[in-house]
């Protein structure tokens, strides 16, 4: 008796209830693979808010965001450049990378502009003796949802002796919070609480807990009086996101509140911006108007933003970590950005 097969319906209808089980799985597993990463993601924030404690319990600040010279004094704009990242270094296990580190020279406090015999010691973290620092990638500062892993070779205005020449250096996913500073942008300064000449929190105009171009100038658990658990200490941004981001550099490892969570910066140079027909290039560098989602525009990529679906994680001023969502209100957003201006923010609109 000869068995009897499959026609050839029942064999397009048992491939179609697989095709539509596969349809119903891959989504899940894409969504279980990126919790995993989410996961990792908290869990080097948490390491990071860890160090920036021990830093505070040996040196009773926090580290200053960046060694970047106060612009209001001689030699402003100055200074070696290092960022917080590289100061916690022994904190995040990584003693023998800053043992290799020449923190002896800061910068020279009346800079010499390039051109008129030298530079002094400005720029010490794109010097010579720090090539193999350059290209070192800490696994610690890298989001596993962004691709990110490795070295970025068109890193622009991380060098003070020369910012215009494209370098390599290595990545970095999470920045400090200078809080709610004002660029002259009105759509960003709505809900801004800032001083009208506070100019990217310079000078130590900075509301948050860290600041940069203010010669170094740090914060204490102490000054946070708005509440540590109320108050952004790190967040997320992204090399892709941000073309002068790198763990070497602090003008550029910061971010600020102004900005919209989640403002996403991802055309690159040559690409249009779609929204006003811009060809992002480092001439967009300081364009208030226009190129507001390329990547060297600095008036738009100094934002938390990450590739994590409908916002970011953030680690507060006393380690703890929460997940924001994008549509957090602004003027809610400005508030946890802020240390000491003495806002009162309800725990439900977070």
């Amino acid at each position: 008796m000869r068995r009897r097969g499959f026609t050839l319906i029942e064999l397009l209808v048992v491939i179609a209830i697989i095709a539509v089980l596969i349809g119903l799985l891959l989504p899940a597993v894409q969504a279980a693979r990126e919790a995993a990463r989410r996961a990792q993601c908290v869990n080097n924030l948490k390491q990071i808010a860890l160090a920036m404690h021990n830093y505070h319990d040996i040196n009773l600040s926090f580290p200053p965001g960046s060694m970047v010279n106060d612009i209001k004094k001689p030699g402003g704009w100055g200074g070696a450049w290092w960022p917080w990242a590289a100061k916690i270094l022994p904190q995040v296990e990584q003693s023998a990378l800053f043992n290799s580190i020449n923190f002896s020279a800061n910068g020279t406090v009346g800079w010499i502009a390039p051109g008129n015999n030298g530079t002094g010691n400005n720029g010490q973290n794109f010097s010579v003796e720090h090539v193999t620092i350059n290209r070192t990638i800490i696994a610690a500062y890298l989001c596993p949802s962004d691709d990110s892993n490795k070295l970025f070779d068109e890193r622009r205005w991380v060098n003070v002796n020369d910012l215009s020449t494209p370098v390599t250096g290595p990545p970095l996913n999470y920045v400090v919070c200078t809080g709610d500073i004002r660029t002259g942008i009105a759509l960003f300064n709505t809900y801004s609480s800032s001083a009208l000449d506070s100019y990217f929190g310079c000078s130590g105009a900075f509301q948050g807990m860290f600041g940069d171009c203010s010669s170094g100038m740090v914060t204490t658990i102490a000054s946070c009086t708005d509440g540590t658990s109320n108050t952004f200490l790190v967040g997320e941004n992204s090399p892709n996101y941000n073309g002068q981001l790198t763990w070497t550099s602090g003008h550029g490892a910061w971010a600020g509140t102004h900005i919209p969570l989640n403002w996403l910066t991802k055309y690159k140079d040559g690409q249009v911006d779609p929204s006003d027909g811009s060809v992002c290039s480092v001439s967009q560098l300081g364009n208030a108007t226009q190129a507001k989602f390329c990547y060297r525009n600095q008036f738009y990529i100094w934002g938390f933003k990450s590739k994590h679906p409908g916002g970011a994680n953030f680690a507060f001023t006393d380690g703890s970590i929460k997940f924001i969502k994008q549509t957090i209100h602004p003027r809610v957003y400005n508030q946890i950005g802020t240390r000491n201006v003495g806002e009162v923010v309800s725990a439900d609109s977070l």
